[in-house]
């Protein structure tokens, strides 16, 4: 009890028995002494010895113990700047599986169970065939026309090109039957000359026109004929299409691989069944368990101190007792909003893992801590031990039962600790909090003797 105080524990039966000592202490005093007798009376004597030493005992005990203040004892020792975030595990290098780049609505009807292991050609998705089927029977439809529509033009070109040549036969008899009239008409008078030499002229022109007429039509049933053919081959690549579209709403995978689910970014989770993707989206990949790394997001606060090659301490939140080291491979030039409904902008950090295990695997959460800077054999506090005062930095040295005000002053900081400059020395404990001011009636005291322990730094 140097120190006016007392142990946070007092063993019942010793209290008891000092308590009966001290009772006949007193009580052999008081009967050598002149005093009433019925305050020589043992068990008053008893009564009254016993009151003396509990207030004794209490007023020993002061007001505002610092017994009840939490401490931290101020030690030397390695010093890390350090930022922690949440990420998530992801493998390295992967086999990603995107859905088709076909027309219309694409909707996952299928989707196989994420963590299946599936080997080369299994199906893992699969898409909702109702818009393509529609639209392969409508190309089938279309096609069946344009082949009708083939043979009809064929069909009319050839009846056209028989009365065509039937009108040019026509006209070329009717030119040499002129043309021998005209050689007849050479004793006839020169009226019947003149009118056999008009006459021929009549049918030559119909000869050379009908002739005209046919090549003309010639190159017209081409130019009709190319462009049925081109409206042919259209269908015909349509149909063709529409059989590739409908057998790429089935994805198979193209090698042996863990499947895991990517991100939907229209809804912010990963796929699911029922979705309704866009063309070309990623919807599962396969990783490369072999090397992982960790996706986390830095404040823009925080990312001009994060720099490509800085240590990371990776810890997952399922196994707790386990870390890895890594290290910072990129960090985005680029920031984006946090969420849809946030205006904070954050800058996605890729972590290289260094090591293998069994237990990683994409998807898991992890805590990211990244050393920005190392201090080594420095004194630090937690940040809570340190108060402000008339523009200074001050903590509360525990002196016996007291705490003296010490002026201090820092330097860098971390999450939860501090660097103290000047004004401390190793062994020293300092409060956790204003020992001036009282602890609320509801709050909840700290147990007598607590202390805070060091963080522990990676190796």
């Amino acid at each position: 009890m140097n120190e006016k105080t007392i142990p946070a524990e007092i063993n019942r039966s010793t209290f008891i028995t000092t308590l009966k000592e001290a009772g006949r202490k007193i009580e052999n005093k008081i009967q050598t002494m002149k005093i009433p007798p019925l305050l020589k009376n043992r068990k008053t004597l008893l009564i009254i010895g016993s009151i003396i030493i509990v207030l004794a005992i209490l007023l020993m005990i002061p007001s505002n113990s610092a017994a009840r203040i939490p401490t931290f004892t101020v030690k030397k020792d390695k010093f890390l700047v350090a930022v922690t975030e949440s990420g998530e595990l992801r493998a390295k290098n992967s086999v990603s599986i995107s859905a088709p780049r076909i027309r219309g609505n694409i909707k996952i009807v299928y989707l196989v169970p994420e963590g299946t292991y599936v080997k080369a050609g299994d199906p893992v998705v699969q898409f909702d065939p109702t818009e393509a089927l529609t639209n392969l029977k409508e190309a089938e439809s279309k096609l069946e026309i344009a082949l009708s529509e083939k043979e009809k033009v064929i069909a009319n070109q050839k009846a056209e090109m028989t009365r065509l040549e039937s009108d040019l036969r026509s006209a070329e008899l009717s030119y040499e039957l002129s043309k021998l009239n005209l050689e007849q008409m050479k004793f006839e008078a020169e009226i019947k000359q003149q009118e056999a030499k008009l006459n021929h002229q009549r049918n030559e022109l119909s000869f050379i026109k009908s002739k005209q007429d046919l090549e003309s039509r010639k190159i017209i049933h081409q130019s009709e004929m190319h462009k049925v053919d081109i409206d042919v081959q259209q269908r015909r690549a349509d149909l063709e299409r529409a059989k590739r579209d409908l057998e790429m709403l089935t994805l198979t995978s193209p090698e042996e691989g863990l499947v895991v689910y990517e991100i939907n970014w229209s809804t912010g989770r990963k796929v699911i069944l029922g979705d309704a993707v866009w063309p070309g989206m990623t919807l599962v990949s396969l990783p490369d368990l072999s090397t992982m790394e960790s996706l986390t997001y830095v404040n823009e606060v925080d990312v001009s101190r994060v720099k490509k090659g800085l240590e990371v301490l990776v810890k997952l939140d399922a196994f707790q007792d386990s870390s890895f080291k890594g290290k910072i491979s990129s960090v985005a030039l680029l920031g984006k909003n946090k969420d849809r409904d946030s205006n904070i902008k954050v800058f996605e950090i890729t972590v290289d893992i260094e090591s293998q295990s069994e237990i990683l695997r994409p998807g898991m959460t992890t805590s990211n801590k990244i050393i920005i800077n190392e201090i080594p054999d420095v004194i630090f506090i937690p940040q809570e031990a340190v108060f402000e005062k008339e523009g200074k930095k001050i903590v509360f040295v525990k002196n016996g039962s007291s705490f003296d005000e010490q002026t201090v002053e820092v330097g860098e900081k971390s999450e939860n600790y501090i660097v103290v400059t000047n004004g401390l020395n190793p062994g020293e404990e300092v409060a956790l909090r204003d020992p001036n001011i009282k602890l609320d009636e509801e709050e909840t005291p700290i147990e007598p003797g607590s202390s805070v322990q060091l963080p522990a730094v990676m190796e």
